[in-house]
């Protein structure tokens, strides 16, 4: 499997470069968005890397050379589901390095990084990839890719819509007794709540696209 990943991050030179810039980009735009900057930011450069790599083995027919060595299919999907967060932790580093630069040079930038957005960019991560993957698998990329482009954009705008309105309508929707219990919350005992859906999200998902990778004909 380490080698798989390997494989997907060294064929992605070019965009891992232009990643770079990219998270320079987002800090600089989503400065003001808060932790939902942090999470966009994240999400969008996973995004590239992720979905960058389904379209470099569908360009070059990698698939086809893949099943005919002695690689089982369970292997070849677990390395797509574990390089998410290999992607998600390169994102996060770029802006976490920003971030302390931008700090030590006092510089008038907000940069929107904290561990309530890195929770969000992984739970972020996780539900984009855990719909787009059975898509790519059952498929191609180039087939689900128009598919993959609205849900990343529903997951863009629609997420940070949806936080802006809860923020403002909070107590219409959910009980002061939730709210409180949020509230009151550290980071780490949300990220551990929020740990087991995503998990069993994320078994789902994986058991999904293998199913449609076993069936899939090249």
């Amino acid at each position: 499997m380490y080698h798989l990943i390997k494989k997907d991050i060294l064929m992605q030179k070019k965009a891992l470069k232009l990643s770079v810039l990219l998270i320079i980009f987002f800090t600089i735009t989503l400065s003001n968005m808060g932790p939902a900057g942090l999470t966009v930011g994240v999400l969008a450069i996973s995004y590239q890397l992720v979905l960058g790599a389904s379209a470099l083995e569908d360009k070059n027919k990698s698939d086809v050379i893949l099943i005919s060595l002695p690689i089982k299919r369970t292997t070849i999907v677990l390395s797509k589901y574990v390089s998410i967060y290999i992607y998600a932790a390169y994102a996060a580093l770029g802006f976490y390095l920003i971030y302390l630069i931008t700090s030590l040079l006092n510089l008038p930038l907000d940069i929107p990084f904290n561990f309530s957005g890195f929770i969000g960019a992984i739970i972020a991560v996780t539900l984009f990839c855990s719909i787009a993957f059975p898509l790519i698998f059952k498929y191609g990329f180039l087939k689900a890719k128009m598919a993959n482009l609205f849900i990343f954009f529903v997951f863009v705008f629609g997420g940070t819509g949806l936080v802006s309105y809860l923020n403002k309508n909070n107590k219409l929707l959910m009980s002061q007794d939730i709210i409180s219990f949020f509230r009151n919350s550290s980071d780490i005992e949300l990220l551990l709540i929020l740990a087991v859906p995503l998990v069993l999200i994320l078994i789902c998902s994986y058991n999904i696209s293998l199913a449609f990778y076993k069936k899939r004909e090249f």
